[in-house]
């Protein structure tokens, strides 16, 4: 709780500002009074301007608040309000607040000149001041207090001249109940939590969108997985197709061969035919010139001449019948070369493309040797054969990779867990140490009383001993021998009485509480060596940390350099940490698969 302690008026209204007035406010309640014009509203404005910094009502902007120069018979006044009070953490805090007023040739000027906040360091007991601006003064204060402002003017300080505001008009009223009640900064919670309702719901539809995005993407995925089969099914099919082209290939072949031969044949029979044809018709001239020359006719009988006729026109006949049927045949081998020469084009498309896949297939080949290579140099993991691989040295120079990534997998999992497993017992014993330490300072604290303690008794009985020889300077010393007398001979009484008393058995007991105390002591230098033991856990645990640091760095290095390469295999996603190596893990699985069955492919 605060509360105001004193305040020093100089210079204010009719304050005079060559003396300081202090006015101390007692506790539980002060009362001030005097007649009119004595200060006492001066001094509730003096409360409220060093409080608040507001000027009271008809103050002409400070101009009839300061002490008037003409009164004092000076060009300039200055004016003071130095409020001592205890803050709502008990802690002592003087503000001081300084104004000036200055005659002009036809005005008055008003200055705030210095706003000052003094305070005490408890540790070396000086006076600290720190020097704020009037605004930054209007804010420290109440809040020092642990009142709002809005009260300190309307409630606790509010002015005589302004007491009747909860009289005035609804909207000034609900200002002023507003600024008392902080009601403003509900309303703006109020703004700031629809604002944040706002910006989550727009996050919402955001995360939904990407919602949508990744699930047409997994759509694309599934869509991709039921093409990849497709494809294999369609790669199946086409290989059987190969197989069968291949087989018609080997029947065109020995076709055109076959037609080739039937081809030559037909040649020499054109060739025979034209031949015949040359000899038929220089047979026929010479039969010309010789019919010519004949001397006399031919003395053949009608009927050996017809059948003769006969026989050369069914000869005739014959030999026409060859020459139509050779020429329906030459005419179904052109067609038929036509035919197989149109299928000799499409099957050499057919080897171009397959020499294509060829190539491309020796390409990934050589990519995957390369990549082997690579990864082998890179990690060490043994010698590799000569290069190109073959598919079975491949597979086992894979299959050597995949192992190699388990085990690294499987020695970084054993890592962690044995890391978790010594930061657990290391932060016990941590723990534990502070603990002790925690029960050791309390005890260190609790003997540092008890030794103020014991000091504070050895000043008193000082101060005793002192009280005590003044009272033996002034004490008769025939009364003190006599005294002394009695006293031997009571201490002779007693001693006889403390011989008969067991003194071993007090001895024993202190022996018995001596042992104790050693004991304990050497449970102490026991628990301060666990601590130094401790203290090397804790050193190996900060390296632990740091070599973990060094680690997390080393893989965002290997992540950072192969963000784009991982950016590629993922389709442009980055995934988080946590999830990249499952997603790294189920690509290579999918590339190994694919590599794996297009080796499998280009073997059959």
């Amino acid at each position: 709780m605060s509360t105001v302690d004193k305040m020093l008026i100089k210079g204010i209204r009719s304050f005079d500002p060559e003396n300081k007035n202090v006015i101390t406010f007692f506790k539980p309640l002060t009362l001030i009074v005097g007649p009119n014009g004595a200060g006492k509203t001066t001094i509730i404005e003096c409360l409220k301007l060093s409080c608040t910094g507001e000027l009271p009502p008809n103050a002409r902007s400070g101009h009839s608040f300061i002490h008037d120069p003409k009164v004092a018979g000076e060009t300039e006044t200055k004016g003071q309000i130095k409020l001592r009070f205890k803050t709502a953490a008990g802690k002592d805090v003087v503000c001081i607040r300084s104004f000036q007023l200055t005659q002009k040739a036809s005005k008055m000027e008003y200055k705030a000149i210095e706003s000052v906040l003094q305070t005490i360091n408890p540790h070396t007991g000086e006076k600290v001041c720190l020097s704020y601006r009037c605004a930054d003064m209007d804010r420290e204060i109440p809040a020092l207090m642990g009142v709002s402002k809005a009260i300190l003017e309307n409630v606790i300080f509010v002015h005589q001249d302004e007491s009747n505001w909860p009289l005035q008009d609804p909207s000034t009223l609900k200002k002023k109940f507003d600024d008392i009640f902080s009601a403003t900064r509900y309303t703006k919670a109020l703004e700031v939590i629809k604002k944040l309702h706002k910006d989550q719901n727009q996050e919402i539809k955001t995360y939904k969108l990407k919602l949508e995005n990744l699930q047409t993407l997994k759509d694309a995925a599934y869509k991709l997985r039921e093409s990849i089969s497709q494809d294999q099914e369609k790669t199946e099919s086409l290989k059987s197709q190969m197989q069968e082209l291949e087989r018609n290939i080997q029947d065109v072949d020995a076709k055109i061969h076959h037609t080739e031969t039937t081809l030559k044949d037909l040649r020499k029979l054109q060739d025979q035919i034209s031949t015949k044809t040359a000899q038929r018709s220089t047979l026929f001239k010479e039969q010309q010139k010789q019919y010519a020359a004949l001397d006399a006719e031919n003395e053949d009988t009608d009927e050996e001449l017809r059948e003769w006729k006969t026989k050369f026109e069914e000869r005739i006949a014959i030999l026409e019948n060859k020459i139509s049927k050779l020429e329906r045949e030459m005419n179904d081998k052109e067609t038929e070369s036509s035919f197989l020469k149109q299928s000799i084009n499409d099957y050499i498309w057919e080897i171009g493309k397959l020499q294509t896949e060829a190539e491309v297939h020796m390409s990934l080949k050589n990519e995957r040797d390369s990549t082997i290579q690579k990864l082998f140099a890179r990690y060490n993991l043994g010698s590799l054969p000569d290069a190109p691989f073959s598919n079975e040295a491949s597979l086992n120079l894979t299959n050597r990779i995949k192992s190699r990534l388990m085990d690294l997998e499987k020695d970084l999992e054993d890592k962690k867990k044995s890391n978790e497993q010594e930061l657990k017992t290391a932060w016990e014993s941590y723990m534990d140490a502070n603990d002790r330490w925690k029960n050791i300072e309390a005890q260190n604290q609790a003997k540092v009383e008890i030794k103020s303690g014991i000091l504070k008794r050895i000043r008193e009985k000082e101060n005793e001993r002192d009280l005590f020889e003044l009272q033996i300077s002034n004490v008769n010393l025939s009364h003190i021998d006599e005294r002394e007398n009695s006293m031997r001979i009571e201490v002779e009484r007693k001693t006889n009485q403390l011989a008969q008393r067991e003194y071993e058995l007090n001895i024993r007991q202190k022996q018995s509480e001596l042992f104790g105390i050693e004991q304990k002591l050497k449970a102490l230098n026991r628990e301060k060596d666990i601590m130094a033991g401790e203290s090397e856990d804790r050193v190996k645990l900060s390296l632990k940390k740091a070599e973990l640091e060094t680690h997390k760095k080393k893989h965002k290095k290997i992540v950072d350099e192969y963000k784009d390469k991982i950016r590629g295999v993922l389709k442009g996603r980055l995934p988080q940490d946590k999830d990249l190596k499952k997603e790294i893990t189920q690509a290579l699985r999918w590339v190994l698969l694919l590599n794996f069955y297009i080796m499998m492919c280009y073997d059959d």
